[in-house]
């Protein structure tokens, strides 16, 4: 799966950011540890992990959490941790 156009990665990190902190605060693994680099297979620099684990242990706590019994964040409570960062 990949994009033509791969510009859109370079407009993700602020937002990517954001579900990070909101899975941080909510006790879960950092969710946007999942998007990485098409050639590298890592993610950005600036990706928001849980304190104390690196990018590997943080992928197997991402696919451990059951997700289904997690709520979907409203647009409110996503823009409140994005002004809290």
């Amino acid at each position: 799966m990949g994009y033509a156009d791969t510009r859109a990665g370079h407009m993700l990190s602020r937002q990517l950011g954001i579900v990070g902190h909101y899975c941080l605060m909510n006790d879960l693994p950092a969710l946007n540890a999942i998007v990485v680099n098409a050639t590298t297979k890592e993610p950005g620099g600036d990706v928001v992990l849980t304190p104390g684990r690196v990018f590997r242990e943080e992928l197997r706590a991402i696919y451990r959490q059951d997700w289904y019994e997690v709520g979907v964040p409203s647009t409110g409570t996503l823009r409140k941790v994005w002004e809290g960062m």
